[in-house]
Order: C-alpha cells, then structure tokens, then sequence
C-alpha cells in the first residue's frame, strides 16, 4: 500500500474552495461540505455473508493483549467467550491462533483467534447460552462495545454511572455524525428508527434517567424526519436536538459542553457530572443484549472518490478489509491495489481527517470501523518548516496549541508533550486541514501516544517484574527466619539439658527399629526338643 496522504491533501483535492470564512463562529471546528454516499434509500441494509476465515485481535479497547479462553480445534458458538471481554462473531472451528494483521498505522501485527465459519451466512439462530444476569453484567457478557470510535467497553461505562455520586441526569445519545463519508449511522437512523427509540426508553428505566437528550446534526434531514415519526408513536420524554454540523461536534467532550454548557477536564469522566453518553449504535446494541443478542456486527460505510459502489453494510466482526471490498462489489479497488501499476488505490480507515491509510489489507474489521474510504492515490505536499501561524490553534476543539504540541511529540519529548495536553487530543483532524505547511499533526499525535502506551507498558512490566522479585526475596527470608528459628530452639534445648551426651543416646535409642526373632520373622523350623 501507499505511504499515508495528511487529511489535508485530502479535503483541498475534493473541495478546493475551503475557506476560512467556512470556519464556525464556536471554537474550534471545521464546517465542511455534506458528503455521505452510499445512503440506503430504499430503507434496507444488507449483510455481507461470511467470509472462509475470521480475525478476532486478542486486544481489548485499551489496547492490552487478552489471554485466550479457547484453544486450536475448538468448536465455538456465536457469542462464546473467547477472551475476557472478546467474544465470537460466528459459530465454527478455531483454526489458529497467531499474529495477523489489524487495523493500525503502522501495520503493526498482534496475536489473532482464527474461526473458520460453519456456515456462510451472517445470519446465525445458535448462539452461546447466555446465563439470566443483571443489565450491566449482561453487556459485558454479550461483548458490548463503544460503536462511535474509541470502542470503549459499555459495561464500564454504565458500571461508572452507577457508582457516581448523586442519580443521573441526563442520558445523552450521540448520533452526530458530521465528517465527511462516514454515514453509518445514518444510515441506522433512516433504517431503524423505531427500534432506537424503543431502546433509549428502555435504558431510560434502567439507569433512572431523568432526561434524555438524543443529538443529531439539522442536516440529515431523512434520519430526523424517521425519528420524529417513531417519536410520535410512542409516548416518552426524549428530546430530539438539532445541531449545526461543525466538525468535530461528536467528541463526547466537545458535545457534553455544547448540550449542557458543562466542559469536562481531561481525564474526568462524564458519570461524575451525571451524564451518561453513548453512541446511537451502542444503545441499540445495549437494549438488544438485555435479551441475550451479542454484538457480533456494526455497520460500516463503504466509500470515497474512487470507491465504485458506496454503500452501508452491516459487516461481522472479523472480516478483514479485503473481504468487505470484495464481497461489496468493489473488486476492482482490490485488483488494482495488488497490481504494480502506477494508479493504485489508496485504502483509509475511518474518514478523511480522523482515519489513517492501510498498508494491508489483511485487516479485520471491529467494532471501532465506521468507515473503509477508497481514493486514488496522489503524490504528498511538500512538507515546509512551521511559521507559528497559529492556524492549529484557533480550529483545535479542545484548544490545545498543536504547535507546540508537535515540536514535544517529534523530540520523543513525553513530559512536554503531556503538559501540552497529548492526551486531550482527539485527533480529529482539523489542525491538518488548515496547516499551511502540510505538516501531518495528527499522525505525530498518533504516533506520539502510542509511543507512550509501549512505554507504559514496558514500565508496569518492569514493575511486575521488580514485585515478583521483591516477593521472591521476602519468601527466602521468611524461610531462612523459620531454619534460623529451629536452630535456636534446638541449641536452646540443648544448653538446658543436665546431661547431653545421654540425650543423645536416648534419641537414638528411640529412632532405632526394635529387633525381631529371626525365627519369628522367617518362620524357620525348629528341633524336637524345642530348640533351633
């Protein structure tokens, strides 16, 4: 595959006549132009059938590496445990266990489950037994996960709404979907709108929720006009609201304070100010596992400019990207990405300024893929020194200064780069957008926090490592207390006896086995007079 293209490079192919006077009047934010094809008009979205083989990464959200539950041979049902927290997508016979590829910038490979399916449909009656469990415990059990981006476990997230002090105000449902291309839940919305609404009333009830807030951007106007239908059939205290679509208006932080005027520290989570949000997806996928349904699938947008058939499709997890661009009717995207011509295609996940480009296409599919994106690829812009413009700064949504956070992040500078806010960075994109040095923030971002995840990791193996250690030494010492704490008792026993040396004797006496007649043992024959 190609070398990756800035976002930038991207957004000013497509739509030249960018501008700042497109920039929204709020902080931060890009308003860009609507594009999102591949919509269902007809009000159905297909399933792609199952693919030969399925690639679960043993990773959670966090990106740590699970322990298998399951071993090469095995017969597994949709939604059996594989690893904690990681359940299968499909019924079948795990064929290996080993290192695939999986969807990362820089290709990386770690350890995978691979299913073959028993069958090739998606559509699967048999599932894993699923035990009568409480709510939340039911969301972990049927593998509920954050389906905007970030992939967070569900589970927690309502775990932690729980546990916070005081009842819960506001259940906020993010259906903001305002970058370019991506339009999968959209497309949810036109298609299901009935059935969202059903399941935001139900996880009113469940967690007490006082008012419910289910936001959406004033120009999906099919999606808004599905709801207020299914709003209307029903009676119930959610509220519809409409907002301009800015990018990045989905960040859970930056919609929390545009909902409720309530701007959350980096780190703070939203349960402690009584708000729970969650995307559209995950709340149906939520209600659906009260009755035992796993999350096996997500809807995926297929598009872009060189993209020959746009669309949404509801993939299963495990499907690597190849598969999903066959199987989709775009097998040219794929003949021409293996051939060595000079017009391959370039394949990104997720959209055009917060996605990144594959370099194999070997990859699954998860529940954070919203969108596969094709283009053709072009030469990069040359990148030139950074002018301190400032530019970065006034479209960051969480008015960080990217400037100087880029001159930390590329000196491998982790302490500068924290105190510049890397973790509050969202990696939207916009900074890349109206950089007019073509310099690619948001991937030295990326790279710059996953840089600090290895090295967190390495630290609390080392720590792990040190603790054994420590453990270690304090069982060879309470050994060597208990052997020096006998010889003391003994040497003690020994200095108040009036006569050692018969002591002994009596000890030995008192181990030694007591004779027995030979001729009682052996049962030898004796004379006529009695004797031997």
């Amino acid at each position: 595959m190609a070398l990756a293209e800035t976002g930038m490079n991207v957004l000013r192919r497509w739509w030249p006549a960018l501008s700042d006077s497109q920039l929204p009047e709020l902080h931060g934010g890009l308003a860009l132009p609507r594009n999102k094809p591949g919509l269902p008009l007809d009000g159905k979205i297909s399933t792609l059938p199952l693919p030969a083989q399925l690639v679960l990464p043993l990773l959670n959200y966090r990106r740590e590496a699970l322990t298998p539950l399951v071993s090469v041979g095995q017969q597994i049902q949709r939604g059996q445990m594989l690893a904690e927290g990681l359940i299968a997508s499909a019924s079948g016979c795990i064929v290996a266990i080993e290192p695939r590829a999986i969807l990362h910038p820089s290709a990386r490979h770690e350890l995978c489950i691979v299913i073959q399916p028993d069958t090739d449909t998606a559509d699967h009656s048999a599932t894993h037994p699923i035990q009568n469990l409480l709510s939340i415990e039911r969301l972990a059990q049927c593998g509920i996960r954050g389906l905007g981006g970030a992939g967070f476990a569900t589970s927690e997230k309502f775990a932690s709404a729980q546990v916070a002090s005081g009842p819960l105000e506001i259940l906020l449902i993010n259906a903001v979907e305002c970058e370019p291309l991506i339009s999968c839940d959209e497309a949810l919305m036109m298609c299901e709108a009935p059935a969202i609404i059903e399941a935001i009333s139900a996880l009113m009830s469940m967690t007490r929720c006082r008012r419910s807030v289910l936001a959406i951007e004033n120009d999906k106007l099919a999606a808004i006009s599905a709801l207020q239908e299914a709003l209307a059939a029903q009676p119930n205290s959610i509220e519809l609201q409409l907002l301009p679509p800015i990018y990045p208006s989905g960040a859970e932080r930056s919609l929390i304070q545009r909902i409720t005027g309530q701007q959350l520290a980096a780190g703070e989570r939203a349960a402690h100010r009584g708000i729970l949000s969650i995307n559209v997806a995950t709340a149906l996928a939520a209600h659906k596992a009260q009755a035992g349904v796993p999350l096996t699938s997500r809807i995926v947008t297929i598009a872009g400019e060189a993209c020959p058939v746009p669309v949404n499709v509801r993939v299963t997890f495990g499907t690597t990207v190849a598969d999903v661009l066959r199987m989709s009717g775009n097998q040219a995207v794929l003949d021409t990405c293996q051939s060595r011509g000079p017009d391959r295609y370039r394949v990104r996940v997720g959209g055009p300024l917060s996605g990144f480009d594959l370099m194999s296409l070997d990859a699954p599919v998860s529940a954070t893929t919203n969108c596969i994106s094709v283009h053709t690829l072009q030469a990069d812009s040359t990148v030139q020194p950074c002018i301190r413009c400032g530019a970065c700064s006034e479209v960051c949504p969480e008015q960080l200064l990217p400037q100087q956070l880029y001159w930390y992040a590329r000196a491998d500078h982790q302490e500068g780069a924290q105190r510049f806010g890397l973790d509050s960075c969202i990696e939207c994109g916009c900074c890349d957008v109206v950089c007019p040095s073509a310099i690619a923030l948001t991937a030295t971002f990326r790279h710059a926090k996953d840089a600090r995840r290895e090295q967190q990791r390495q630290d609390a193996a080392a720590m792990a490592a040190e603790q054994r250690y420590l453990a270690r030494e304090q069982r060879l010492a309470q050994r060597a207390a208990v052997r020096e704490e006998r010889r003391l008792a003994a040497k003690s026993k020994l200095a108040v006896s009036a006569d050692p040396i018969a002591d002994a004797l009596n000890r030995a006496r008192q181990r030694r086995k007591p004779r027995v007649d030979k001729a009682m043992n052996t049962g030898g024959d004796t004379g006529p007079d009695g004797q031997s």
